[in-house]
């Protein structure tokens, strides 16, 4: 063969290949035929080490050792509840808002915008807005407080006239200003997409309600004034406990008293059948009492069969855990 023909390129190939065969790289596809077993012998210590230890979780009160704990249920509205429902106590109507406050904050300066109302000052930190009076009319200023709802996810708001300083007495200003409020609301909160206060958020961060251990009972432990508690639980009791198996029997707010009917889920016949041919408990049994009182500077809610004995614990860890989890 006569090289001097070879084009250039070809020969440009030719050295190319040749100087990859020649590389200080080897060619290790094949090295898994020739590998061999190897042997390291471990530290003696290594049975006792724990490359990625867990930490250990404080047990849940009343838990036992094959339990898992279950989790917090979300706060989710049921069907046919309303966005927003007012509510009335002592101090006059309020809205609760089956959203959050930092949700409802933007809504209600909407509010205010919409309805040109004067603002004097607005605190997204505190939940405030302050509207001013009108001279021309002789309308009286207006304070509206938002705060976090006893429920998570939800915010209670109040409206007061008030003049000096000082709230003046619930009247039909007030509830005209109200009703208005809970229809935009209503409106405004139902669009998909809503806007969130970031400053507004400091006001969802407080933990209302837990549940403790204290002398051997289960308490459950509620940060708020005592009105509000109570309006909540008679609130809830009133809407959830209306059957055989739990019913709200009556009440007795001088002494914080709740009576209930309440049959432990472990009590109650389960199936179509079974609740159908069973005699189920006697109607003169499982009544209790949900006491509420105040203690250092919060509110304890216990379960009694009767006025300074405790009920079953049981009956006692099932009940408040459910109360609990309905009120975070």
């Amino acid at each position: 063969m006569n090289l001097g023909k070879l084009s250039l390129p070809l020969l440009l190939a030719v050295g190319l290949i040749a100087g990859c065969s020649s590389s200080e790289y080897r060619d290790r596809n094949t090295d898994y035929h020739d590998a061999k077993a190897a042997s390291n012998d471990l530290p003696a210590s290594y049975p006792e080490q724990d490359a990625m230890p867990f930490a250990k979780a404080n047990r849940s009160i009343g838990q036992t050792s094959d339990e898992a704990p279950r989790p917090e249920p979300l706060r989710v509205m049921d069907e046919g509840e309303s966005l927003v429902i007012e509510r009335a106590d002592d101090e006059g109507a309020w809205l609760l808002v089956m959203r959050s406050p930092s949700e409802v904050w933007t809504s209600l300066r909407a509010f205010a915008e919409s309805r040109d109302l004067p603002l004097v000052a607005a605190s997204p930190r505190r939940g405030e807005l302050t509207l001013a009076e009108d001279p021309e009319s002789r309308l009286p200023a207006q304070r509206i407080n938002l705060r976090q709802g006893v429920r998570r996810g939800t915010s209670e708001i109040r409206l007061h006239s008030y003049q000096a300083g000082q709230n003046l007495p619930w009247n039909d200003y007030d509830r005209s200003r109200l009703k208005s409020m809970a229809e935009f609301l209503t409106a405004s909160l139902s669009e998909s997409s809503t806007s969130v206060s970031l400053q507004a958020q400091s006001l969802q961060d407080n933990q209302l309600v837990r549940l403790t251990d204290r002398d051997e009972r289960q308490v459950l432990v509620l940060q708020l004034e005592y009105e509000r508690a109570w309006s909540e639980l008679v609130n809830l009791l009133d809407d959830k406990f209306t059957d055989d198996w739990q019913k709200l029997e009556d009440l007795n707010r001088s002494e914080g008293r709740l009576y209930i009917r309440y049959v432990p889920k472990a009590k109650r016949p389960t199936g179509f059948f079974a609740r159908l041919f069973s005699q189920g408990p006697k109607s003169d049994e499982h009544y209790y009492q949900l006491f509420l009182s105040e203690y250092h500077q919060e509110l304890d809610l216990i379960l009694e069969s009767a006025p300074g004995q405790a009920a079953p614990k049981e009956v006692e860890l099932e009940l408040l855990t459910w109360l609990e989890r309905q009120l975070r």
